[in-house]
């Protein structure tokens, strides 16, 4: 297992020619794995690695990674659906399930928060990720090791008609058909793991998930690592004008039809992505930006449902960051976006 994830986690450059990439690698500022669990067993992946576009260099970067993709998608697909096939086959293995990947595509697009953000998405299918047994979809008993640092999420979904019956661990945040894990995380041992039940009269529990897919977390999130070491490159190669490319051959063959189709998309930008998407500082930030940019700390962990403890975190980084100002009025702390007129009214949100 440990050979498979150092080999998963090596990602070969073109020529072999890195320059500075160690001092200067641009990495992404946030990776969200979003998992939309079928009621086949299979699962619709969407890996997304979001940079956020703060100056002009980086701006110019991505322009160009975006072009790129636009021209030629295979070279940022191919080498990521080797490694998703060989990350499969070891999870068909350990699982006993047949388990194929399908329609792998990438796509870049900007996003407009606050700051603009590039982001480039992988989407693909995982055939029988899931185990079905009656009316249960069991997801998870990956083995101990399973990390997510504080850039991560991994997101879960099911279909509609199925309600949650377990997951382990508690989840960060979570509705009638998602559960999301924030990083930093270290996961035990068998986490995480999730059931959900057709049945209507399912209770929530913390155990019981049974060996629905094995190896396959660990293996997929060194995958995804993998593919982010290959995004990072690329990007720092036309920010920093660093030799090499693209991802060589490592030697290995792709198999015929294995990764699906590869398409890229360059859109103009979506002005609100969807929160699960964001950080829980981007979140501040776009909850901050909905509201004329000013609103009270308490009206901030009221709207995002979080304790006092983590909404002062959170802010502190951001104030540190010199992403936003806090002031105190009275008794109240007031957080705004720089360059925000404290001096105007209240508005209804910060009433809250």
């Amino acid at each position: 297992m440990l050979a498979l994830v150092v080999a998963l986690l090596v990602v070969p450059v073109a020529g072999g020619q890195l320059g500075g990439l160690a001092q200067e690698q641009v990495d992404p500022d946030t990776v969200v794995l979003q998992v939309e669990l079928q009621a086949d067993g299979d699962a619709s992946w969407a890996v997304h690695y979001r940079t956020r576009l703060d100056d002009d260099n980086t701006t110019a970067a991505f322009e160009s990674l975006q072009a790129d993709v636009s021209a030629d998608p295979t070279a940022y697909t191919a080498d990521f659906g080797d490694r998703m096939n060989r990350t499969i086959a070891t999870a068909e293995n350990a699982t006993g399930r047949e388990m194929a990947l399908r329609n792998l595509t990438v796509a870049t697009e900007t996003e407009a928060l606050p700051q603009e953000y590039g982001v480039v998405t992988y989407r693909f299918e995982w055939t029988n990720f899931a185990a079905v047994e009656g009316d249960q979809l069991r997801a998870g008993d990956a083995p101990s090791g399973l990390y997510l640092d504080e850039e991560s999420t991994l997101r879960i979904d099911w279909p509609a008609g199925y309600e949650r019956t377990s997951v382990d661990p508690s989840p960060t945040r979570s509705d009638e058909q998602t559960v999301a894990w924030d990083g930093r995380l270290d996961f035990e041992s068998d986490e995480p793991r999730l059931v959900v039940s057709e049945s209507a009269t399912a209770g929530e529990t913390t155990s019981g998930a049974g060996d629905g897919g094995g190896d396959a977390w660990l293996l997929v999130v060194a995958t995804v690592l993998a593919a982010g070491g290959v995004v990072a490159l690329l990007w720092a190669n036309r920010r920093y004008g660093i030799a090499g490319g693209a991802a060589a051959d490592d030697g290995s063959e792709t198999p015929d039809g294995a990764a699906g189709e590869a398409t890229a998309e360059d859109t103009g930008g979506d002005p609100s992505p969807p929160p699960e998407l964001l950080s829980n500082e981007e979140r501040v930030l776009q909850l901050l930006d909905d509201s004329g940019g000013r609103l009270k700390q308490q009206a901030i962990a009221e709207r995002l449902d979080w304790t006092a403890a983590k909404t002062s975190q959170v802010i502190g980084d951001l104030r540190d960051e010199d992403e936003l100002e806090t002031f105190r009025i009275g008794r109240e702390n007031v957080v705004t976006l720089p360059g925000v007129d404290l001096a105007s009214d209240v508005g209804e949100d910060d009433e809250s």
